[in-house]
């Protein structure tokens, strides 16, 4: 049987506009968003499923038309996503995106990320059916089939669109406390300076992702309603740029902790996903990030660590900040553990911030003095169940912890799965989290 691809002129023409759709889409994010230009390969896939989903449409219903208008209403329905992408691409392109709202650019190219996700779901059955059925001779019951599972397919594209409509307008700042009690210390010091100390952890803030400043007011009001002695926040505070903090500052003011507030910088707060016509430009916005946090009374902590005191008496616990470290080897790579923990006092209580939780795999392996490392990142994809009776996520997939607490050797690990959103702008069966950690 020769491959459908060669037999259908159809899908020929329409692969040969994607395939020039996918090579301006990859030059405008080269030089407007140049850390996501390789993800083209993804995209290129999704278009791909897209169209092949399409003419499978036309070819199963092309004889069932009522009239004209049926047809025409289909085609802009199933069309419209490509082209908000397409015009939001060339808005991109035109302003760059320093200039571009963000806010409108990633809700927009969210909501047609979700779209996009939902209906490469459905061309992978399609075509799991198409590979089932080669070498049968086309009949009517096949055709039949075809029909049915398209109908199929349809009725799960608008419970999975429902549901993460439901997620965009619900889900997004349902926010979750989750509560973590950590025991088992060994030492009468420990027991003393560390007793009932109340944490919270906060990671991922993604400050453009948010349609309004309530959602984030509203995390203000819950972690001060926790009356934490120390915050930590994991990084991603931008999606962009710095400029994103800036409307931002007043209510981050309000963040209250009487031994402070720690930070460690994220991928996205190194300026690697937005255009800058020099590296000194991206570097200057990663110090006029790390400048907002510190007028805020912040410490943001760069492959370093510090003792706690209180009255000039040392608590007996070292909080020790990596800047972004990744064992893959990213495009963005700036952490040094060996530089983190050179200072540290190996007899206290040390508390390691990593914004991404693979650096717990070296923290194990090198058995760094960290005894309860603190992350994010993973956004648990935004995507899963997360309660008491099951905890599944896709990024499973990508990270062995990805949402929790872990342990292994003594060492404790928790991801903290974010409050804001990236990619798409919904949470489903993940909600947006601030954790409270009791040491006791």
């Amino acid at each position: 049987m020769k491959l459908f691809i060669l037999k259908n002129k159809t899908l020929l023409y329409y692969l040969i506009g994607g395939i020039l759709t996918i090579g301006i889409l990859y030059m405008i994010l080269a030089v407007q968003i140049p850390a996501v230009k390789m993800r083209i390969f993804l995209f290129a896939l999704w278009l791909f499923g897209e169209i092949y989903l399409w003419v499978n449409i036309l070819k199963s219903f092309k004889n069932t038309w009522k009239n004209k208008i049926s047809y025409v209403l289909l085609s802009i329905w199933y069309w419209l996503p490509a082209c908000l992408l397409g015009i939001t691409m060339g808005i991109l392109a035109v302003k760059g995106v320093h200039q571009v709202n963000k806010t409108a650019y990633l809700t927009t190219v969210g909501v047609c990320i979700i779209q996009y996700l939902i209906k490469f779901l459905i061309f992978v059955l399609v075509f799991l059916y198409d590979m089932i059925t080669i070498g049968i001779r086309k009949s009517v019951t096949t055709k039949n089939g075809k029909r049915i599972l398209l109908r199929i397919s349809l009725v799960i594209y608008l419970i999975a669109f429902i549901l993460m409509i439901y997620g965009a307008l619900w889900g997004a700042d349902n926010f979750k406390i989750r509560e973590v009690n950590l025991k088992g210390l060994e030492t009468h010091k420990e027991k003393k300076s560390l007793s009932n100390l109340r944490i919270v952890l906060i990671s991922d803030l993604h400050l453009a992702s948010w349609r309004t400043q309530t959602s984030m007011k509203r995390v203000i009001t819950l972690v001060n309603e926790q009356q934490p002695d120390i915050i930590f926040i994991t990084g991603d505070f931008v999606q962009f740029v710095s400029e994103e903090m800036i409307a931002y500052l007043p209510i981050l003011a309000q963040l209250k902790a009487p031994y402070g507030i720690y930070t460690v910088l994220g991928n996205h707060d190194y300026g690697r996903y937005a255009h800058f016509n020099n590296d000194s430009l991206r570097k200057e916005d990663v110090k006029n990030l790390i400048a907002y946090q510190i007028s805020l009374g912040w410490k943001v902590l760069n492959n370093e660590s510090l003792k706690l005191y209180k009255d000039s008496i040392p608590l007996g616990i070292t909080i020790a900040g990596v800047e972004f470290y990744s064992p893959k080897k990213m495009f963005i790579n700036e952490g040094d553990l060996m530089k983190t923990f050179q200072q540290v006092d190996t007899s206290d209580y040390v508390i390691l911030l990593s914004h991404d939780p693979q650096a717990w795999d070296e923290v194990i392996r090198r058995n760094l003095p960290a005894r309860l490392t603190l992350s994010g990142h993973t956004h648990g994809m935004q995507l899963g169940l997360y309660n008491k009776k099951c905890k599944f996520s896709p990024a499973s997939i990508l990270y062995k912890q990805w949402g929790g607490l872990y342990e292994k050797q003594g060492k404790y690990l928790y991801v903290n799965v974010g409050l804001g959103s990236v990619g798409f702008p919904a949470r489903v069966g993940m909600p947006p989290e601030i954790t409270v950690i009791r040491i006791q």
